[in-house]
């Protein structure tokens, strides 16, 4: 009598939770970008749901073990803040954290909600439970043990769910499960189709129209003095993980050594690595330095491809340490790298982008004064900040004592040239269109660089591409040599 007794008060203390949970209404909170309802409910399995009636899909990931779902449905929007959130620099990062600040406390306050709701409800479960024992058993101290069972449950409930929550695993929220609902399924797949053959068509669309380009440069190529010693380069930038455009620019490049100017991913992310690979061959030798998009473990990765990966402190390896040699030989060239100051250790929206305009300044100052600390002058640098590679110019064409200097850079997208004296900056564009967000938007760009015996930059070919319509051009520029 006594064990079935206890048991239906356990059973009357877990109905109680699980009926008051289920019966509690959901809350709409405010946070960063509009509004969100989130409720906490029993489940089978641990989850959290994210769904967006708008688009009608959602993302469900399993970050914990207790049986419960965290439900969030996003009500209203702000489509301008939403969008501003996915772009580049300080502010845009500032977004991200601000809204991951606003949901993390939309969501723990939903969880102590349901506690507190879970906990009523089981007291409330095992009182009514124990009543019904002390009325079949005509003894009343089974209405206190009810209360006791109510009491005991919810509290050990409500500690096990908070030790494994403290206990979640992060690395689940990388890997979400994406949905539609009802017949918006279907329709989601037929579009990831028609994105699958839209990446086929834009490689198709960006190869042919570098094959042509590379056919009237070559023709045009006759006003230029082509005796031996005479060599010719690509500088790149600002890729931003658009893959699609490596095999073309591969097989543009072919033997030639590729100096790529930063931002070869556009999160951060640790997906992200898997395309080191293709940018390591995408040229005769890759030659690397990181921008602010970039992460510390994708340089190594690339390092580890083969890649040239230079820094302020020589040329990197696979396990993330520098040689000591900031200047090294490329093509009987003294090149040299600096590593952008915001490369970093996380993804995208956990650190900064851009640099406020004091620390730009400091920047600068630090840039210049690695350059003239150099053990032997560099024929070229390597800088992704085009404000530092400006900086440098100006630095470098001040002293009439300074070797000619080319100084190569990207991160504006901005195909452009300069030149001080015998010194030149030159800017690629961004090769990657701008990336994924910006495909259709953007032209990819970069240069081809023709250079002399001595290493001077006599002529540079800047090509654009937009590689959705196929639409291209070619700009020689030829370079008059420095007034002696």
């Amino acid at each position: 009598m006594a064990a079935a007794a206890a048991v239906l008060l356990v059973a009357g203390a877990v109905g109680g939770a699980v009926v008051a949970l289920r019966a509690a209404s959901e809350t709409v909170e405010r946070f960063a970008l509009g509004t969100v309802a989130v409720e906490v409910t029993p489940a089978r399995q641990g989850e959290v749901d994210a769904y967006a009636p708008l688009v009608d899909w959602g993302a469900r990931v399993r970050p914990f073990r207790s049986p419960l779902s965290v439900g969030l449905e996003f009500r209203a929007l702000d489509r301008r803040a939403a969008l501003a959130s996915l772009r580049s620099g300080d502010a845009a990062a500032e977004n991200v954290r601000t809204v991951r600040r606003d949901l993390d406390t939309v969501v723990r306050g939903a969880m102590a909600r349901a506690a507190v709701v879970g906990g009523l409800g089981a007291l409330a479960g095992g009182i009514l439970a124990g009543a019904l024992v002390a009325a079949v058993s005509r003894r009343r101290r089974w209405l206190a043990h009810g209360a006791f069972a109510g009491v005991f449950f919810a509290l050990a409930a409500i500690s096990a769910a908070a030790l494994d929550l403290r206990h979640a695993d992060p690395a689940a929220f990388r890997e979400p499960t994406f949905y539609g609902r009802g017949d918006e399924l279907p329709q989601l797949l037929s579009f990831s189709e028609q994105l699958l053959t839209a990446s086929e068509r834009y490689t198709e669309s960006y190869d042919t129209a570098l094959r042509s380009l590379a056919n009237v440069l070559a023709v045009g190529s006759g006003g230029l003095d082509t005796a031996p010693g005479r060599t010719t380069a690509i500088v790149a930038s600002d890729l931003h993980s658009n893959q699609l455009v490596l095999p073309a620019l591969r097989e543009f490049a072919r033997d030639e050594t590729l100096f790529f100017v930063g931002d070869f991913t556009q999160l951060g992310t640790r997906l992200e690595s898997g395309i080191a690979l293709g940018v390591a061959a995408a040229g005769g030798r890759v030659v690397a330095v990181s921008g602010n998009h970039d992460s510390a473990a994708f340089m190594r990765s690339l390092a580890a491809e083969g890649a040239l990966v230079l820094t302020r402190d020589g040329r990197l390896d696979a396990e993330g340490n520098a040689d000591g040699q900031p200047v090294v030989d490329v093509d009987g060239l003294a090149v040299a790298g600096w590593d952008d100051a915001l490369e970093g250790g996380s993804p995208l929206g956990e650190r900064r982008l851009d640099l406020d305009p004091a620390r730009l300044l400091d920047q600068e100052e630090i840039f210049t004064a690695w350059f003239d600390g150099l053990p032997r002058s560099p024929d070229i640098v390597l800088v992704h900040r085009h404000a530092l590679a400006h900086a440098l110019l100006e630095h470098v064409a001040a002293d009439p004592e300074t070797p000619p200097i080319l100084i190569l850079t990207g991160h504006d997208h901005e195909q452009h040239f300069h030149q001080e004296g015998p010194h030149v900056l030159v800017d690629g564009g961004t090769v990657g269109a701008g990336g994924p967000f910006e495909v259709g938007e953007r032209p990819a760009g970069f240069a081809q660089l023709h250079l002399g015996v001595s290493g001077r930059l006599e002529a540079l070919d800047l090509i654009e591409i937009e590689p959705l319509s196929g639409e291209a051009s070619a700009r020689r520029v030829a370079l008059e040599p420095p007034a002696t």
